[in-house]
């Protein structure tokens, strides 16, 4: 087998990363220690909203702590700048360090820098910080009133934009209507929780004049162009690198404030400077997400056609714009997707990012689209049930059949398996649905199955993102790939993994290409000096976009591989084949040379190449994703038990039908699912983020923000069908992302059906669904 006909594409190839992973040599940020090295701890503010009224480091300065403060005078005209260039939205500054205002608790206020973590940590709870409150804004309602004093200065309101999305001819679709089905839906405010949480290390070394920083990030090259801008340094004269990550989710998607802050202190001290986050910082101050309300009406003919679809969209992004996704990512992307996989001839949607004293809402595993999936299968079984159709059919009948397929929007979706998908779970549910049904005759324990369908926008091209107006515009991913004079090849890889499995998967694409082993090919990511510049790992493109670019690249190396060999051979290079290890001919495999001896010839004896070929074994490729991206899709499916009694809630069984296109590696496709799957059981049953009227965060540890373990997990079917798309070089879509769209929509229609009323919100906690048995017990 060669290039053209893969054997290590689809091969369940253990994972090359886990021998350092798991034996404890991985690096993490904390791992590193510099010689002379300053600890960093933020003091915070403690009030959500509030002008500052004094900082006052005096106790500091009669304490035997060696330390350094610095304030925002310190810091002055250094903040975060995320703005999407559209006239609505209102203009708005996070500062590194807070000057005047404090807009939510956990706002950094003064750096405290010590020779020893533990002295720092005193150190920082030495500085009094005097602040006069100022009205708090810590709701919805209250965001949305016009009364209520915004949050900047200059601002009309509180709502930091709205806008509005349409197509088709809403109009007459509510005229032919035989019925309007309206509902609201509301998910709760929740944050990503990765093992690790955030942190950042820089040193600026005098002899190359070079500042290094390490942080735990999904995006090295967007967090150095932004120090780089924010400081006046010439990128050259930055490294940044993300070392093992223990997780990012979303959460590390982001340009943070520390990043900036930390280079700063180091170039300002001139001593190494480090910052770790502990737990409770990483809830209040690091990225919420999630905390939105959809309103939404949709227009059904009498045959249950959904002729169209009406969207209001509030989202409660917290006190500042995040960079580079702005506060308008998580409004924006929900009325984006809702129309979702259904032929729906007709929608408009207005939607608005609220401002409010509360953690900045930013990118997390879905973004949006978990709470879009929520509410538009939550519709999808209401409209079922009120126009009496079962709502596997109901879902039939709406669902894209035809491809390529531009939907209201004008986006165009590639193949896919909609129809199928939905037809497959509706098979592996059918004994389920028969044990729900007999469970309704039961007043103790009720049975309930539900599902959701949905399809995820992947791998995002550049048009994407330019017609977002994001600080953000490009949606490319690439690959430097070299073989070595002994055969084996480097890959410098743009993407950052945390946790995706990046090192094997790309090694696999390579040697596919190559003809080689996969343990022959070393992956090189999360550094700015030895990978190529891109935007980091977000979006569901690590597959599609890295592992085409490798691809690509790798394509590049084959031909001159061949060239060489067929050179050596007498033989033309279109005859060779790769594999093995070996270049051989086609239609007489005994004649053949082993790769490694063309590598060495390639860059040692050039005296055996073709004539005018340039030396070395190297290309470079950069891929571009879709105009509209590709759309994977999948059906998610939950079975719950209910002890109406006690309302213990009880998932017995999830199903995910998926299809991501071309499976590079099942064993690694599988894992991300059921990871992002349990993060979804996590969003429909437990975790909430909660503040109080005064936007006193309350949920500040794992006592109280309740994360799933193993007792709440049942084991996750996972079935794959492969439609390859068009659009990338492998045919792969994305597939990070997806496990966690839909389990709280599947889990939420399986509570409706075991209880036999409607469900509007998340979580579904035991206090949820002691009110929702209700009426039940009762009876």
């Amino acid at each position: 087998m060669n290039g053209e006909n893969p054997r290590q594409i689809g091969a369940r190839v253990q994972r090359f990363e886990d021998t350092r992973l798991l034996t404890g040599s991985a690096r993490y940020i904390d791992d590193i220690r510099l010689p002379n090295m300053l600890h960093l701890t933020i003091a915070r503010s403690q009030m959500a909203h509030g002008k500052i009224v004094e900082i006052d480091t005096s106790m500091l300065e009669d304490s035997d702590f060696p330390t350094w403060v610095f304030t925002g005078e310190d810091t002055r005209g250094l903040a975060l700048r995320a703005h999407q260039d559209y006239p609505e939205m209102q203009y708005s500054e996070q500062p590194l360090l807070a000057l005047d205002t404090v807009r939510f608790v956990g706002d950094p206020v003064a750096a405290v820098l010590a020779e020893d973590p533990y002295l720092a940590e005193d150190a920082a709870e030495l500085v009094f910080v005097d602040i006069d409150p100022l009205p708090v804004v810590a709701t919805m309602d209250q965001a949305r009133d016009s009364t209520v004093p915004p949050i900047f200065e200059g601002w009309k309101n509180n709502t930091f934009i709205e806008r509005q999305m349409k197509g088709g001819d809403l109009e007459a679709a509510r005229q032919a209507a035989a019925h309007v089905i309206k509902r609201t839906y509301r998910n709760q405010r929740q944050t990503g929780v990765p093992m690790e949480c955030r942190g950042v290390v820089a040193h600026f070394n005098d002899a190359d004049r070079v500042l290094t920083v390490w942080s735990s990030t999904q995006m090295p090259h967007l967090v150095r162009t932004y120090i780089a801008e924010e400081l006046d340094l010439p990128e050259s004269r930055i490294r940044v690198i993300a070392p093992d990550v223990g997780g990012g989710f979303g959460i590390k998607g982001q340009v943070f404030g520390e990043e900036v802050l930390v280079a700063w202190l180091a170039l300002k001290t001139g001593r190494p400077v480090k910052w770790i986050e502990d737990r409770r910082e990483h809830l209040i101050a690091s990225i919420h997400a999630r905390d939105h309300e959809h309103t939404l009406e949709a227009y059904v003919a009498a045959d249950g056609t959904v002729l169209g679809l009406k969207a209001d969209i509030s989202v409660d992004v917290g006190a500042y714009s995040t960079y580079p996704f702005t506060a308008a990512g998580d409004p924006g992307m929900a009325a984006k997707v809702l129309p979702g996989p259904y032929t729906i001839g007709a929608y408009e949607a207005t939607f608005r990012a609220l401002a409010s004293n509360k953690c900045p809402l930013g990118t997390y595993r879905g973004v949006a689209r978990p709470s879009a999936v929520f509410s538009q299968e939550r519709l999808m079984d209401e409209i079922a049930r009120e126009i009496g159709m079962d709502p596997f059919e109901f879902r039939l009948k709406n669902i894209i059949r035809d491809f390529p397929y531009k939907n209201v929007l004008g986006f165009t979706y590639d193949p896919g398996s909609y129809a199928e998908s939905l037809e497959k779970m509706q098979a592996l549910l059918a004994d389920d649905i028969a044990a729900a049904s007999a469970s309704k005759q039961s007043k103790d324990k009720r049975i309930g199955v539900g599902f959701a369908c949905f399809i995820e926008q992947t791998a995002h091209g550049t048009p994407d993102f330019t017609r977002r107006r994001v600080p953000i515009e490009t949606g490319y991913v690439a690959a430097r790939v070299e073989m070595n004079p002994d055969g084996e090849v480097v890959i410098g890889l743009g993407l950052q993994s945390h946790g995706q499995g990046h090192e094997t998967v790309m090694a696999q694409v390579a040697a596919d290409a190559l003809g080689i082993d996969p343990a022959n090919v070393f992956v090189r990511h999360g550094d700015t000096l030895t990978s190529p510049y891109s935007v980091g790992t977000w979006g569901s493109r690590g597959g599609p976009l890295g592992g085409g670019a490798v691809h690509m690249a790798s394509l590049q190396i084959a031909d001159k591989l061949k060239a060489i060999a067929g050179h050596l051979l007498q033989a033309e290079a279109g005859d060779i084949i790769l594999a093995d290890g070996k270049a051989a001919l086609a239609n007489d495999p005994s004649r053949s040379i082993e790769i490694r001896k063309l590598a060495r010839a390639a860059l040692r004896n050039l005296d055996q190449v073709p004539e005018g070929m340039t030396p070395g074994l190297v290309a470079e490729f950069s891929l571009d994703g879709p105009k509209d991206g590709t759309y994977a899709n999948a059906v998610h499916a939950a079975v719950v038990e209910i002890d109406v009694p006690t309302s213990k809630l009880t998932l017995k069984r999830f199903v995910v039908v998926e299809d991501c296109g071309t499976i590079l590696n099942p064993m690694i496709v599988d894992g991300q699912v059921r990871g992002g799957v349990v993060q979804g059981i996590g969003s429909a049953l437990l975790e909430h983020f909660v503040y109080d009227s005064e936007g006193q965060p309350l949920t500040t540890s794992f006592a109280d923000y309740l994360m799933p373990l193993a007792p709440e997990i049942p084991d996750v079917e996972v079935h794959h069908i492969e439609t390859p798309t068009p659009l990338t070089p492998l045919g792969a879509k994305g597939l990070g992302e997806g496990g966690a769209i839909g389990p709280a929509a599947a889990i939420a229609n399986a509570v409706s059906d075991a209880l036999g009323t409607e469900v509007a919100s998340t979580p579904l906690n035991a206090s949820a669904i002691w009110d929702l048995s209700a009426h039940l017990r009762s009876a």
